[in-house]
């Protein structure tokens, strides 16, 4: 149960304070000018058990980001098949605050007083990582990858935002040239 409830975050990002990391890589030996329909495959079911509308917004996501690069999405026979993947880890987050309080400059004297302090508060936060795979369907081969990763929110606005954003980020490139 604990799994499923992760998994329901693990998309839920946030640009709170953190930014953003989305980064894509490719096959340099795929020829991308051939592709011009897609379609998309389950892959995720963690995702669709534990959060069935958290699962439809990134589908949704990735079926735009598909459409706006050009691709139709078919019901049959289809150029490439694109799926994602999910993740989340636990990170602890240490944020220290200083304070100086000092009295060195007084006239007529040559000592001084200061007080320095610190104050170190660690705060665990869930980091969510999507992954989205296009693989060529005729040869069954991983042709295009992005990966994005975020802080984790319990808020659904700020997750379908940050959801839609990853996912425009992720395909801003996409097809490769």
């Amino acid at each position: 149960m604990k799994r499923a409830l992760l998994a329901v975050l693990m998309i839920a990002f946030v640009a709170g304070c953190s930014t953003m990391s989305v980064n894509t890589d490719y096959s340099v030996d795929a020829d991308f000018t051939k592709y011009r329909t897609f379609q998309y495959q389950n892959s995720d079911n963690d995702v669709e058990a534990a959060s069935p509308l958290v699962h439809q917004r990134i589908v949704n996501a990735i079926r735009q980001g598909m459409s706006n690069a050009g691709l139709e999405e078919v019901d049959g026979k289809a150029d490439v098949y694109v799926t994602y993947h999910g993740s989340t880890s636990q990170q602890i987050r240490f944020d220290t605050t200083y304070m100086t309080m000092s009295n060195w400059h007084r006239p007529g004297w040559h000592s001084g007083m200061g007080v320095t302090s610190s104050s170190t508060r660690a705060t665990t936060i869930t980091q969510g990582t999507l992954v989205i795979d296009i693989w060529d369907a005729s040869t069954n081969t991983l042709v295009w990858r992005a990966i994005a990763t975020d802080t984790l929110s319990a808020n659904p606005e700020r997750n379908t935002n940050a959801i839609n954003r990853a996912v425009e980020r992720a395909f801003r490139d996409f097809p490769p040239r």
